[in-house]
């Protein structure tokens, strides 16, 4: 643990996977978070989820045990509004996505585009839906053939839940790249940069002074490795031992790994 966070100001913690698994907390997760503050570290916590708003992570970790401000927390969907407030302020919204994303889009000043009125729509915003219906597909089809740009909060294919993977925001990016034949033109979740780089402005935090906490190679590692971060891995989500040693001798291979974050914070 000493070698792991030595030197280390900054701690980006995923949370899928990480800290919990669906509505259950993983073991040790709120100790080993509170011991991290009693370091002195300070903490953000960064998910590619977009389902939800910041306030609602704030209930949610709540409930388990662990305190956290809203100013802490990053998700994809407020990464995404970030990015439109600064660059698109006047744009109209098509969102295909759950509650907490409208609530960040909202948030940031940015109008929202209703189904019947897609068409009006200068960006069409994809994060996971576990709503997604034909209505919502064919609405945003109807937008983004109208020449609205294709904006993805994160296109993880699956995350972590209590009885093993769901269905992630890969799998709604699919059904409109399905039917329109286009991409997104930005995606914010990791391993894409801006949320990253977003937190670590907000700490003013350097690359060397921060580290990433994952379960994903593909995203937490991949990202932390782009940027020159300190990377831990702990395979108590997505990532497998075996995983790891496919890894070895790649752009991808971790720095440090654990079982858990609680075997983090106790060396």
């Amino acid at each position: 643990m000493a070698r792991a966070l030595d030197g280390i100001k900054l701690l980006l913690l995923d949370m899928d996977g990480v800290v919990y698994r669906g509505e259950t907390a993983i073991a040790g997760s709120a100790r080993a978070i509170a011991n991290f503050r009693k370091m002195g570290k300070k903490i953000f916590f960064i998910t590619n989820n977009s389902a939800n708003s910041r306030p609602d992570y704030v209930r949610k970790l709540k409930r388990m045990g662990i305190a956290a401000k809203k100013s802490e927390i990053i998700t994809s969907g407020f990464a995404t509004s970030i990015y439109l407030k600064e660059n698109f302020p006047d744009a109209r919204v098509y969102v295909v996505g759950e509650g907490g994303l409208v609530q960040e889009l909202r948030e940031a000043g940015l109008r929202i585009v209703s189904m019947p009125r897609a068409e009006s729509a200068t960006h069409v915003v994809v994060g996971l839906d576990r709503g997604l219906s034909y209505g919502k597909i064919d609405a945003g089809l109807r937008a983004l053939s109208s020449g609205a740009e294709f904006i993805a909060t994160n296109d993880d294919p699956t995350y972590p839940i209590e009885r093993g993977i769901a269905p992630g925001a890969g799998a709604t990016i699919g059904a409109l790249s399905g039917c329109s034949g286009k991409k997104p033109r930005m995606t914010f979740g990791k391993p894409a940069r801006y949320m990253v780089n977003l937190a670590m402005d907000l700490a003013r935090a350097k690359a060397k002074e921060t580290a990433i906490i994952g379960d994903r190679i593909d995203t937490d590692i991949a990202v932390g490795r782009k940027l020159g971060l300190r990377t831990i891995l702990v395979l108590s989500g997505i990532a497998k031992r075996s995983d790891v040693e496919r890894a070895k001798g790649t752009r991808v291979y971790p720095a440090f790994v654990f079982k858990n974050i609680e075997e983090v914070s106790s060396g």
